[in-house]
């Protein structure tokens, strides 16, 4: 109880004993330089972390490289979804070159924008380059499976093979 009472009366306003706080070197050296505590800075940092909230504009939905809106992805993203419901099973019985990239393109796509999402929600304020590296791995990985659709027997006879062993 006494510590909540004295969180209280130390971050009141902007009176607050916590802003007013200066750290205070504990020894005198010219080649060292102490910074104090600025009430700016702590509030930058917490600005940073926090989550803004709405009403955003149309272009701030979209965001600076977005080709389309958030709601037209959305759509785009359950559509392929739902239709991998239908697609999966179908795959076992009708084969074929297209069959195979349909299905490779839908699941790679479902995978695709569900990592990114976490990487974007999650880890790319701490890790900023991970985007373009997950960008290049994606394209890398589906390059892959284009190739190997292409040139070897296709994804659904390969999981036909690994079923019948």
């Amino acid at each position: 109880m006494a510590s909540v009472m004295l969180l209280k009366s130390c971050s009141r306003g902007s009176r607050s004993l916590l802003l007013q706080m200066r750290s205070q070197p504990q020894w005198d050296c010219t080649s060292v330089t102490s910074k104090p505590f600025t009430a700016s800075s702590s509030l930058a940092v917490i600005e940073y972390f926090r989550a803004r909230r709405g009403p955003f504009s149309p272009e701030e939905k979209r965001g600076k490289s977005h080709i389309m809106d958030a709601s037209t992805h959305w759509k785009v993203e359950r559509f392929i979804a739902i239709g991998m419901v239908g697609l999966m099973p179908a795959a076992l019985f009708v084969q074929g070159p297209i069959m195979d990239h349909v299905l490779t393109t839908f699941i790679f796509l479902h995978g695709f924008w569900g990592i990114d999402g976490v990487l974007k929600d999650y880890l790319i304020k701490f890790v900023p380059w991970i985007g373009k590296l997950w960008y290049l791995l994606a394209i890398v990985g589906f390059a892959g499976l284009v190739n190997f659709n292409f040139n070897d027997v296709g994804v659904c006879k390969a999981i036909q093979m690994i079923w019948s062993l």
